[in-house]
């Protein structure tokens, strides 16, 4: 069980850096589920968010679609988060993106400004929290016909 300083201080963290949380971090029960259909998966280095040379980043960029009405439409998104290793006093992982793949779907929630992959179940090392794909861009698509 995670006790309340270590809670306060991943919340204390999270604000700082604006990352959104996700479920297996907090208890989540906010967002709308829905179902996730991932159609490409990208990395880089974030040369941007580690600028000391203390730690190291990975940006993941995640993009897919949801039918989040159940309508006519589809909403197609392009997700990002980014993933940090700290170098000192000992390598350790702060923050680590669920690992998604294209031509799956998963299971997520939809939040204001984020998509959690809570779900996935990712193996997380201890003390790494797991922040949400922040939402980059979003857009309403018709359903092709089959």
């Amino acid at each position: 069980m995670t006790s309340v300083p270590t809670i306060k201080r991943i919340l204390a963290i999270a604000v700082l850096l604006g990352l959104p949380l996700s479920g297996r971090t907090l208890v989540q029960e906010s967002g709308q589920r829905i179902m996730f259909h991932v159609t490409a998966v990208r990395s880089e280095q974030a040369h941007d968010w580690c600028t000391t040379g203390d730690c190291s980043a990975t940006r993941f960029t995640v993009e897919g679609y949801a039918d989040v009405k159940g309508d006519s439409t589809l909403t197609e998104y392009v997700l990002e988060c980014v993933e940090t290793l700290v170098q000192k006093p000992s390598p350790h992982f702060t923050a680590v993106c669920d690992r998604l793949h294209a031509h799956n779907d998963y299971e997520a929630r939809l939040l204001s400004d984020a998509i959690a992959f809570s779900e996935t179940k990712s193996p997380t090392p201890e003390g790494a929290i797991v922040p949400a794909y922040r939402i980059v861009s979003e857009k309403e698509v018709k359903k092709q016909k089959r």
